[in-house]
Formats: structure tokens, C-alpha cells, sequence
């Protein structure tokens, strides 16, 4: 029998999602939550189909994170597949919606925010899908502590280019300054995460 689902939002969380319902209009906002929800949901049913027990969501400003029961072990590829299904069901999502737009025009914001939430997951940036693919490929090709590396270095490089053109679109296009404020936040999390790491190797 499956034990019960433990959540925990964190206070970022609902800072950043107060910050953003007030900065967006409300189609956006309910668009961006919607593609949020059926990103981790495709999370979540991979998991289900592949027989690992979910016992706990944590939800965080840099988006969420499932703990699997201590019985279920997913294979390199198992864990491949389960990352992503989340980018993936935003892209089909973003599909079937720019189809559907052609007769219903309202549904064209949907598609968009399915689209670039998908996109956006896969960059190699901590802790977004693309750096996991990252690390299980590298690990399948050498080992975990090289995959460590790689993708530590890979996300403070991409890191840093998103934040420069988070900035630049800022500055020079007038664009919404949430890409920059969202590229810094994950930044400095890598880097946080880096300084933690080499400070319990110094113990």
C-alpha cells in the first residue's frame, strides 16, 4: 500500500509566485501555472508507470522535486525517461495547442507558455532537466563523480550566458526582466550547491 504524499512549499516559492501574479497579466500567469502543472505531472505519471512510489513533492522557487520511496531504484534509463517526460509533454502540449489555435485563437498563449517552459527545462543549467540528461549521460559514458564535474562546469558556463542575455534583452530590447531575475536565481544556485560540496570534501 502506498504511503501518503508528503508536500512542502517553500516561502520562495510563494514569494516568486506573488511577484509573478502581480507582474503578468492574469492569461499569462494562468498560463505559465498551467504549463507547470503539466510539466511536473508528466513527472509524475512516468514515475507511476514505472512502478517507483512518490512519498514526497517538495515545491521550490526553482521548481519541484519528487523523492521516490527508498524501495524503488530507477535504473540510468529509467530516470532518462522519467526527466523527460516533463519537457516533453509541454512540447506535445504546445503542439496539439498551436494546432488547435488555428480555430480557436485564445489557445495560441497556452501553446507559448507550454513551449518555452519546455525549452527553458531543458538548458543544462542546475537543477533543470537538461542538466540531469546531462549527468546520466555523462555517468553512462564515465562515472558519477566526471558527471559531477561536467555538469557543474556546463551550468555555471550556461548560467552565466542566460543571465548576460537576460540583462541584454533587458537593457537594449526593453524585454520582461523575469528571464535575468530567473537566470541569477539559478546561478546562484549552482554556485551555492559547488560551495557546499567543497566545503564538506575540506572537513
Amino acid at each position: 500500500m502506498s504511503k501518503k504524499v508528503q508536500w512542502q512549499i517553500t516561502p520562495g516559492a510563494i514569494v516568486l509566485l506573488a511577484v509573478f501574479i502581480c507582474a503578468a497579466s492574469p492569461l499569462l500567469a494562468a498560463a505559465i501555472l498551467l504549463a507547470a502543472v503539466c510539466h511536473e505531472l508528466g513527472h509524475y505519471l512516468t514515475l507511476c508507470a514505472l512502478g517507483a512510489g512518490v512519498c514526497g513533492v517538495r515545491i521550490s522557487a526553482l521548481g519541484a522535486t519528487m523523492k521516490v520511496e527508498g524501495s524503488s531504484r530507477l535504473s540510468y534509463g529509467e530516470e532518462l525517461l522519467t526527466i523527460l517526460a516533463g519537457p516533453l509533454t509541454n512540447l506535445l502540449l504546445a503542439f496539439l495547442l498551436a494546432r488547435t489555435g488555428r480555430w480557436v485563437e485564445s489557445l495560441y498563449p497556452l501553446a507559448g507558455a507550454q513551449l518555452v517552459l519546455g525549452c527553458f527545462n531543458l538548458l543544462p543549467i542546475r537543477p533543470l532537466d537538461g542538466s540531469s540528461i546531462l549527468w546520466i549521460l555523462t555517468a553512462c559514458l564515465k562515472e558519477p563523480f566526471t558527471a559531477d564535474r561536467v555538469t557543474d562546469a556546463v551550468s555555471v558556463g550556461a548560467g552565466l550566458l542566460l543571465a548576460a542575455g537576460g540583462v541584454w534583452l533587458a537593457l537594449r530590447q526593453g524585454g520582461s526582466p523575469f528571464l535575468m531575475i530567473g537566470a541569477v536565481g539559478l546561478l546562484a544556485g549552482v554556485l551555492r550547491k559547488i560551495l557546499l560540496v567543497k566545503q564538506i570534501k575540506n572537513r
